[in-house]
């Protein structure tokens, strides 16, 4: 299940765990059962050093708890002690759980079509609030900034400390000094990758007749993550460095930096980067574990809205 070390973390255990569960249901393991054993008591132990009751699963990762709680009703039943006996368990007690799972997983995944539901609905709310703030303004300044933490260090971050390290940024933006002057409105959208953890996408918008310097901006936003909330274990990406920028501007697809409501090229750029933030497709990238069953992984924060027209 895992062969690198540093990817053994909440985040990777739980995608991998997902990863197992579907397998199953396309009979990966059908031929194999030492195999399925051997993901079997790999999964067990990793999901329990991770587990915590007090956070809210998805359905698939649930499915997976009462995976566990057959396997421990079958291990008292054979008198076995330890997780490393599902090794030795028999053909029926294999297919009894394989058999759970399947039955199991196939309301479990309504979790993804939730998820592509959930997207398109922030795509309408997004797009909504672009075409207010971009009609409001003669030109605006977009900076993409994506946060996360770095991979030698994603063991000491579950999705809590993210999530509260999150709502520290979000907080200190709304200050609306230092890299944040200017600032009118930010684009996040929280989400979970194999390599790169938790993560965040961060579409800034300032008052481009107040700001220019995407790149610089983008880069000390990335520091303060980096430096100030995440004690030097956080890592950024910058959008707005100018190489990257060069990528798409190439092809007349840029769609940050400076952006001029009268330039209707710059305008259906913008959009489409700022969609990215909310794509059905990206189901690999959604949350398998919350805070609670409520807790937000899509939003737009607004600043100084008290007097702008229509916004």
């Amino acid at each position: 299940m895992f062969q690198n070390s540093l990817l053994v973390n909440e985040s990777s255990i739980l995608i991998s765990i997902e990863d197992f569960l579907i397998s199953i249901c396309h009979e990966q393991f059908v031929d194999d059962h030492d195999e399925f054993k051997r993901e079997l008591l790999e999964a067990v132990v990793l999901f329990k050093q991770i587990y915590r009751f007090d956070l809210s699963y998805s359905r698939i990762i649930n499915v997976f708890k009462r995976v566990i709680i057959l396997v421990d009703y079958i291990m008292e039943k054979l008198d076995f002690h330890i997780y490393a006996d599902i090794l030795r368990f028999e053909l029926n007690h294999i297919f009894y759980i394989q058999g759970m799972i399947e039955h199991e997983m196939k309301s479990a995944v309504q979790d993804i079509h939730k998820f592509k539901y959930q997207e398109r609905k922030n795509q309408i709310k997004l797009e909504g609030y672009l075409n207010k703030i971009l009609n409001h303004y003669s030109r605006l300044l977009f900076v993409r900034v994506d946060v996360g933490i770095f991979q030698e260090h994603q063991s000491n971050w579950d999705v809590e400390d993210v999530h509260r390290a999150l709502e520290i940024l979000r907080n200190r933006m709304s200050n609306k000094d230092t890299c944040f002057r200017g600032l009118q409105g930010c684009v996040w959208a929280f989400e979970q990758g194999v390599k790169k953890g938790y993560h965040c996408h961060l579409l800034l918008i300032y008052d481009g007749n107040m700001r220019d310097g995407d790149e610089w901006l983008g880069e000390e936003v990335g520091l303060y993550w980096q430096q100030c909330i995440t004690n030097h274990q956080g890592s950024y990406y910058n959008c707005n460095r100018t190489e990257n920028k060069e990528k798409f501007e190439v092809n007349d697809l840029l769609g940050i930096g400076m952006i001029h409501r009268n330039q209707p090229k710059q305008v259906e750029n913008a959009f489409r980067a700022g969609m990215y933030l909310v794509n059905p497709k990206k189901v690999e990238q959604r949350l398998r574990a919350k805070t609670s069953p409520n807790m937000k992984t899509f939003g737009i924060s607004q600043f100084d809205v008290e007097w702008r027209r229509g916004i």
